[in-house]
């Protein structure tokens, strides 16, 4: 069974009375899975559409168009207390950490009101005590959130989501803001081990990514471009875009590197006509779909299709 299974996401963000103009299609048809156990990277540059995609997906905003299979249910058809109790069995750690705190309370009892609504017949205070220990916050259980660093923050957040003993987790930007010597350390506890749980880790950072997952979803203007897994990093012949991120990160030499506007959102064929050094024709009017390549890699670009 997968985890999640997305198949023609679209979301548009309408344009306000005040303001002229068609609004914005900030999630573009997407087709995604991420299958049980997996931890898939979806890396972009910011207004790509990232944190929109999983948000809708994960039913924490409406969408205009598609479906999304969560843990094999349709997220469409349960309503109320149904969805309540499904909602358990996945979890989204945000980008803002104090979104899940509250501040009257201390360390101690958010983990506490975790362990006792999701861990009912176990002994609590053994729960809080063991999450505290594994998440280096046993020193700071009776702190309020005011009184944490912003790594503090997001580890009291997760902990609280690690109780749910979630099958599926969704971390976005999780390591916005902090030092490059906590990342490595958060995202450890966010992935946990092989197989434990499927992973989304939502990110702009590529290296932080390839160091914690096994695939790769490239987003670009609200469409996925290219998925590969990461011991194909480099190796491939990538998607123009993901070389210019590739460029960015210093993991790849770019030579044919991105240049001049690229069409961006809305457009009938290619996100990316305008900027691209491998362009043809059809990339003007005709939308590139998703075709798998022989090592397994699925890219959208009429250039590599043909090549």
């Amino acid at each position: 069974m997968s985890a999640l299974v997305i198949r023609g996401l679209v979301k548009r963000f309408r344009a306000r009375r005040w303001r002229a103009g068609p609004g914005l299609t900030a999630v573009d048809g997407v087709d995604l899975e991420v299958a049980a156990g997996e931890r898939l990277g979806i890396v972009g540059e910011s207004g790509s559409g990232k944190t929109t995609l999983v948000r809708a997906a994960l039913g924490l905003m409406p969408f205009d168009a598609g479906s999304v299979q969560v843990l094999g249910r349709d997220l469409g058809v349960m309503k109320g207390s149904e969805l309540r109790r499904w909602r358990r069995r996945f979890q989204v750690l945000f980008q803002d950490p104090r979104a899940m705190l509250n501040p009257g309370l201390s360390v101690r009892q958010h983990l506490l009101e975790s362990a006792v609504l999701h861990q009912p017949d176990a002994d609590p205070d053994t729960l809080v005590a063991s999450t505290a220990d594994r998440l280096g916050l046993t020193p700071r259980l009776d702190a309020r959130p005011k009184d944490l660093s912003g790594g503090e923050q997001r580890r009291v957040g997760l902990g609280r989501l690690l109780l749910a003993q979630p099958e599926l987790l969704v971390a976005d930007e999780p390591t916005a803001g902090l030092d490059a010597a906590l990342k490595a350390d958060l995202v450890d506890l966010v992935v946990g081990t092989p197989g434990e749980r499927a992973v989304v880790l939502v990110s702009h950072d590529l290296p932080l990514v390839a160091y914690a997952c096994e695939r790769i979803a490239v987003m670009h203007a609200g469409r996925i471009v290219e998925v590969f897994d990461v011991t194909r990093l480099g190796r491939e012949d990538h998607h123009p875009y993901t070389r210019a991120l590739l460029h960015a990160a210093g993991l790849l030499d770019a030579p044919d590197a991105l240049n001049g506007d690229a069409a961006g959102r809305g457009s009938a064929g290619c996100a990316l006509v305008g900027a691209c050094p491998t362009a043809l024709p059809q990339c003007v009017g005709e939308r590139p779909a998703l075709h798998v390549r022989a090592t397994g890699q699925r890219v959208a670009c009429h250039a590599m299709e043909l090549g």
